[in-house]
């Protein structure tokens, strides 16, 4: 116990000591800011299996707390997490266990990455599945983030995706009482206006290239995706999860259902004239519920059970298409739905048509399209332009 001397109100803390016996528990005494006198805070690490390692954990514990006291920290203000001495690694594990029931194959994808990338930091670091949750502090969240930052091969569009990946898993570990502060919570992302578009679109040289090198390796399929992207303005998730049964030849549509739309909404695509052709050329003789595109014919994309998801239909872009073509990392698969709805609008096509087939939410995002600068344009603004 503290005697008189210790309690004078100059005195903000007495050190934290390990006692041993039936409970073991680390203790210290610290103002509280009711009374304003000394009172013991105790922390119990039986949790912790074995003699040794209970006494090298609290020694650590003594350590990380006497640099929190010296800088003015108080567990009275601020409550450790109930589950603060769990390991570290295990409750990321955990998180996502829970995530593999609750989201999407892509998503859970993503955030298996983020773990991961999380993971390799702290063990490159020194730190082993052993780390306890509470010691992943805001020193270690700014020590990530800067060596992302400080890495020429990260974009800053790539520092701001770990950021609010490793901000989602600190919320989840927040709402779940393993930590009382999410440590990335007031790391600010890098500005907009500071992170350039990577994406352009594709000239028309560029689109013929394209068009005579699928040819010329007899993959009229991944050429219909291509079309569906350009023509019908569909996202490589959507193109991934159509069935053989959403195609309608004879009308010429395509039916993107609810469940695989970005929007939650089911739209019918139109099919332009010069489409037709290359989806007649498709296997749709197959059962409806096929997928449209699949995997089961490596690198053709014929219909079948198992899914091209969409980064098969990136990889092939990137590892064969632009491998091949010499192209720039700026031309990428989702190019084309840029590169088709600009020229549809350049082409005279009413804005409101092009947002249906879009399946935009607002003209206002369709109009983004409509002023970005493009040759046709140029030379329908410079050939059609009277004098003043």
């Amino acid at each position: 116990m503290p005697t008189t001397q210790e309690n004078n109100s100059l005195l903000k803390f007495l050190p934290p000591r390990l006692s041993e016996g039936k409970e073991w528990y680390v203790y210290y005494y610290v103002i509280h800011p009711l009374s304003g006198k000394l009172s013991r805070v105790r922390i119990k690490i039986n949790r912790v299996k074995g003699i040794h390692n209970r006494r090298v954990f609290a020694r650590r514990l003594i350590h990380e707390i006497n640099i929190k006291l010296v800088n003015g920290w108080n567990p009275f203000i601020e409550k450790e997490a109930p589950k603060a001495f769990h390991h570290l690694f295990a409750a990321l594990d955990t998180y996502l266990n829970v995530r593999e029931r609750e989201a999407e194959a892509n998503s859970f994808r993503t955030y298996k990455s983020y773990v991961k990338a999380l993971k390799d930091f702290l063990i490159r670091n020194g730190y082993t599945e052993k780390m306890y949750v509470n010691q992943f502090d805001k020193a270690i969240s700014t020590k990530i983030m800067l060596q992302i930052k400080q890495n020429p091969k990260q974009s800053f569009r790539t520092y701001n995706n770990y950021l609010q990946g490793f901000t989602t898993i600190f919320n989840w570990l927040k709402e779940f009482g393993y930590v009382s502060d999410n440590p990335f919570e007031n790391i600010k992302k890098i500005p907009k206006k500071l992170i350039k578009k990577t994406r352009r679109t594709l000239t028309e040289d560029e689109r013929k290239q394209l068009k005579e090198f699928l040819h010329k390796e007899d993959n009229n399929n991944y050429f219909v995706m291509c079309l569906l992207c350009y023509y019908c303005f569909m996202r490589p998730k959507e193109i991934s999860m159509l069935k053989v049964k959403d195609i309608d030849v004879e009308n010429q549509l395509v039916y993107v259902s609810e469940e695989i739309a970005k929007n939650d909404n089911s739209s019918f695509r139109t099919i332009p004239d010069f489409m037709v052709e290359y989806v007649k050329k498709l296997e749709l003789n197959y059962p409806g519920d096929y997928y449209l595109f699949s995997m089961d014919v490596h690198n053709k994309f014929v219909p079948g059970t198992k899914r091209a998801e969409g980064r098969e239909i990136a990889r092939y872009w990137n590892d064969v298409i632009r491998a091949q073509l010499n192209w720039p990392m700026a031309l990428q698969f989702y190019s084309l739905k840029d590169t088709g709805i600009t020229n549809m609008l350049a082409d005279g096509v009413a804005p409101n048509f092009v947002q249906g087939q879009a399946d935009h939410s607002s003209l206002k995002i369709t109009s983004i399209y409509a002023v970005k600068r493009n040759i046709q344009s140029q030379e329908q603004i410079r050939k059609v332009t009277n004098d003043f």
